[in-house]
């Protein structure tokens, strides 16, 4: 199984090795050793797309000089270019488009020409280190991002039922995980096509109650729809994660406007301020998107200026990608890539400081860790506090620890700043 981009993609990844595992097959631990590859593909932007299709041409040529003998396909890509896909690579032997997810074991079934061996019922396999686990809450999205193709191929809001999810994560809880990730394309709104309305406080009530996981950690939270009932219920919920991931794209009202974010930069920043009076002790984290069509310097310095404030504890910014068959991709004043990544460089720059000066200000402090790997040889272990996220954010390393199992939760004395991670010793309490 080769699962490619985001953390919604991995759950889907999951359930398929879970109905294959169910029906007999084996997790292969490498390439070399596998009858049947799974690529379960990216379909986002530019280069997400290119490494997809790398990926495929290099399992592929397993089939010539390796023992694999079929190579499926599922995922993004597949949902958004099959026709295409399907006339250029020949070397793949079964395309899954979401709607064949069901009929993975059938398919793989017949690439080893073998009959199913068993059914048992389907038992999600997770594929994340055992420290963490993702819960992906819905599926699709019902904003209209102008520069986005993901309702396009991912398709309109569709909620899990909270039963459904509470169910989900107490299997998950089972493993022993530490910590489990909300995700979906627009968290905040999860629950409206089904009840009517959000239901996203109701569902972390329930799934608080569960026992095991320490931290609930809330993904993807949209801005114009973030409501202070959801900021209140994470402010007095202790098993909450205090992390607000918040993507913002741009501060400029002309660029907002133009990517139909349904927000300007003044309600935006009255809502960082709500979140900062709410939950003081909360990372903020954003993304933004530098070089989208008709972004003039003047919108670029407002986005650096407002950096500089220093809202933000976690940044990501990414050059704007023409996607096809979004409205932005036939707008006027295309910015020029080498422009686009000159001031990508003069944010990253702007919030650099920032990050490092607050790493700086952790020294000294005791910070409760999640442990992700222990080295019990040279007794290090390695892992993040709630303000960091798994993949994206920076992570925790600590000396001198005897013990500790991936997923426990220990606090630790932070010694020293190490960049954008940080590094710290065993707190005995004393």
């Amino acid at each position: 199984m080769l699962s490619l981009g985001c953390a919604k993609n991995l759950a889907d990844s999951e359930r398929l090795i879970g109905d294959l595992q169910a029906a007999g097959f084996e997790m292969a631990d490498d390439l070399e050793s596998a009858d049947v590859a799974l690529v379960n593909t990216c379909g986002f932007i530019d280069p997400a797309k290119e490494e997809s299709v790398e990926t495929i041409l290099r399992v592929a040529a397993r089939k010539e000089f390796g023992r694999l003998r079929g190579l499926m396909v599922a995922g993004c890509l597949v949902e958004r270019y099959r026709a295409d896909l399907e006339r250029d690579l020949p070397e793949v032997d079964r395309w899954l488009s979401f709607a064949d997810y069901p009929g993975v074991v059938k398919a793989a079934a017949e690439l080893v020409d073998m009959p199913q061996v068993r059914e048992l019922p389907p038992e999600r396999v997770l594929l994340t280190p055992s420290a963490y686990a993702y819960l992906k809450i819905s599926e699709g999205c019902d904003q209209k991002c102008t520069f986005c193709a993901i309702p396009s191929f991912r398709g309109r809001l569709v909620s899990r039922s909270i039963e459904e999810n509470v169910a989900d994560a107490r299997k998950i809880a089972e493993r022993g995980v530490g910590e489990i990730n909300l995700v979906s394309q627009d968290t905040t709104a999860y629950g409206r096509d089904r009840y009517g309305k959000p239901k996203l406080v109701e569902l972390l009530r329930e799934l608080t109650k569960i026992e095991g996981p320490q931290w609930w950690r809330v993904l993807y939270l949209y801005p114009s729809v973030l409501r202070d009932e959801l900021l209140e219920e994470m402010a007095g919920n202790e098993r909450i994660a205090k992390y607000i991931d918040i993507p913002l794209q741009h501060v400029s009202d002309n660029m907002l406007r133009a990517m139909r974010r349904g927000i300007n930069g003044k309600r935006q920043r009255e809502l960082l301020e709500r979140i900062r009076r709410i939950l003081p002790t909360a990372a903020i984290r954003t993304t933004l998107i530098t070089g989208f069509p008709g972004e003039t310097d003047a919108d670029h310095r407002e986005v650096v200026e407002f950096v500089r404030e220093g809202w933000f504890d976690r940044l990501g910014v990414f050059p704007f990608s023409r996607e096809d068959g979004t409205p932005s991709y036939d707008m006027a004043d295309q910015v020029a890539p080498e422009l686009m990544e000159e001031r990508r460089a003069e944010i990253m720059a702007a919030q650099q400081a920032i990050h490092l000066a607050r790493n700086e200000e952790q020294v000294g402090r005791v910070m409760d860790v999640l442990v992700e790997t222990h080295t019990p040889l040279n007794k290090q272990a390695t892992g993040r506090t709630q303000h960091d996220a798994p993949d994206v954010d920076g992570t925790v390393t600590v000396h001198g620890v005897e013990q500790a199992r991936p997923g426990a939760i220990i606090p630790v004395r932070i010694t020293a700043a190490d960049g954008y991670d940080l590094v710290g010793e065993p707190h005995s309490g004393h």
